[in-house]
């Protein structure tokens, strides 16, 4: 066989080799153009011409790029932050419990200076500590109190038949004490009690109890926060010496209670937001 027919069969072999690896290596997001040039066979009676070669184009000359405009730093400004205010100084609680009623005297001072007049002068941390105590148990102290306020007599109004109501006067008795502890800062309170703690729990240890006076703080509170509204235009009774709710139900209820029931509703509602408050600041941190 001629040699240039042997030559022609090979590059058009080679030619549709190429032509099927190139279709099917391409992704279908690159599809060939319609306007491509179709590549025509080469026959294998004719020697293909060489092409004419094609003359080089001419470079073009570079443009010189545009100068950019380089946007100047600009220094960073200080932000000048908010001082925090240090908290304030703390009357740091005694070593032990044996001759810390002077401390607690202190202390009182910066929280609630008012109260002063109405604390018991001796064994203060322990009264506090048996007061706790108590309320946690829904009672009501009447010995070694660490407060003695004083205040006007209960009164009652007439009803017949040996009946009475409370006079809504009776509430008023109550304002003083009450605005002097809902005035005391929360967070003060709070962080003081943090403090004094370690003392707190050995005074309760004292008294012989399970749990830890934490425990038992915690459960006053929410004893004076769970107690309902204060009954409207109750009948009482005096059998003996103290007047009782004629109401069986009524006079069934905890001491705490009914001593916050004395307080009136809008006392009572403070006190019980203080409790609130104090618990949450307690709880939070």
């Amino acid at each position: 066989m001629n040699g240039k027919i042997i030559l022609a069969i090979l590059v058009a072999i080679s030619g549709a080799v190429g032509y099927v690896f190139y279709t099917s290596s391409q992704s279908e997001w690159n599809e060939v153009s319609e306007s491509e040039p179709v590549v025509e066979p080469v026959s294998p009676t004719a020697e293909p011409e060489p092409e004419p070669p094609k003359p080089e184009p001419k470079p073009e000359p570079a443009e010189e790029p545009e100068p950019v405009e380089v946007a100047e730093e600009s220094e960073p400004v200080d932000v000048a932050e908010e001082p925090v205010a240090p908290e304030p100084d703390l009357v740091q609680a005694p070593d032990s419990l044996a001759g810390s009623d002077a401390t607690v005297k202190q202390a009182v001072t910066d929280l609630a200076q008012k109260m002063l007049r109405w604390l018991t002068p001796a064994e203060q941390i322990r009264k506090w500590v048996l007061t706790v105590d108590l309320l946690a148990s829904d009672k009501i102290p009447y010995k070694h109190t660490p407060v003695k306020y004083e205040k006007d007599p209960f009164l009652v109004l007439p009803t017949g038949d040996k009946t009475y109501v409370a006079d809504s006067g009776n509430y008023s008795r109550w304002n003083e004490i009450v605005a002097v502890v809902s005035e005391i800062p929360v967070q003060d309170a709070a962080r003081y009690y943090r403090e004094w703690s370690p003392l707190l729990e050995k005074a309760y240890d004292e008294l012989g109890k399970q749990g830890s006076f934490h425990e038992r703080f915690m459960k006053a509170l929410a004893n004076m926060r769970a107690v309902s509204e204060p009954p409207v235009g109750a009948t009482l009774v005096r059998p003996h010496i103290f007047y009782q709710y004629a109401d069986p139900e009524l006079e069934a209820a905890s001491p705490l209670t009914k001593w916050m029931w004395r307080l009136g509703p809008d006392n009572m509602l403070e006190l019980q937001d203080f409790a609130r408050n104090l618990s949450a600041e307690l709880n939070y941190r």
